[in-house]
């Protein structure tokens, strides 16, 4: 799987080029890819129909979806080809200006309730232009290590979401916390995967620590913690990048040697 990010508007330029050449040539490839919509504007105050909201106010543009049919188009491949993942809005919980939960403050509720509203719009969109997409919400890995049912935070923010949840093709999150992955990846797993298949999104230490990578991946990529995660809907793994996977031969070694083992073709 090949994995793609966009950032926001300044990446549509060179990235619908792709679409007569780059994209097709992976997918005859047999690559499936993955495409990650982030953004990182400034949060500012946004009026909506559920009321003034205050965050990322590109997800809410009036030019979003259009841009999101632009990317559907891009990144189109065949019904019948490998899929295209879409996880859509990275780490939402960083968007609004207050953060902490669904219930963190009136004008929260109402950015997150507008940006479900585009999220399933973006969703229909991918759908209609690219017939072998399958779009999610991409959650933050951080989210299952606390827990304030007072203002839907934490593990408390799921059911908030049940319902997008349960329409969405599958369920997405990252990994990068600095100190350790191992209790996220499986916790995140375990929640998501009541709605739907998993896909750990990107993967890397925040802190680009070695340490950490190393003892992340000689945890997760063993038989026992992988058929438990799989068991609980897990269905792929990507990273971020190949820096630490280059870093520390061994640990490459290691890596080469489980996927061989473990990996299937995606479908």
């Amino acid at each position: 799987m090949l994995t793609s990010w966009y950032n926001g508007p300044s990446n549509l330029g060179w990235m619908s080029g792709w679409r007569g050449g780059t994209v097709p040539h992976a997918y005859a490839a047999g690559y499936a890819m993955q495409l990650v919509v982030f953004t990182n504007d400034a949060p500012t105050q946004v009026a909506t129909k559920y009321g003034p909201a205050c965050g990322r106010p590109y997800p809410l543009s009036s030019r979003f979806l259009s841009d999101m049919t632009t990317l559907a188009q891009t990144f189109a491949g065949q019904a019948s080809g490998p899929p295209l993942y879409v996880s859509m809005f990275a780490e939402f919980q960083t968007y609004p200006c207050v953060r902490g939960g669904w219930s963190a403050d009136p004008t929260t509720t109402a950015y997150y309730e507008a940006l479900m509203d585009q999220y399933q719009a973006a969703e229909a969109i991918f759908h209609r232009y690219a017939p072998n997409a399958k779009v999610a919400l991409c959650w933050g890995g951080w989210q299952a290590r606390s827990d304030e049912p007072g203002k839907g935070g934490g593990r408390s923010m799921f059911p908030h979401l049940a319902a997008v949840l349960k329409t969405s093709d599958f369920e997405s999150f990252q990994a990068m916390q600095s100190d350790t992955n191992v209790n996220d990846i499986r916790d995140m797993t375990r929640i998501l995967g009541q709605y739907g298949p998993v896909l750990l999104a990107y993967y890397k230490p925040d802190n680009r620590s070695q340490a950490t990578f190393d003892a992340d991946i000689h945890t997760v990529f063993t038989p026992d913690y992988l058929r438990g995660v799989v068991a609980d809907g897990l269905f792929g793994f990507a990273f971020m990048d190949n820096a630490n996977l280059t870093a520390e031969p061994a640990t490459a070694a290691f890596l080469n040697h489980t996927a061989t083992e473990f990996g299937r073709t995606a479908r």
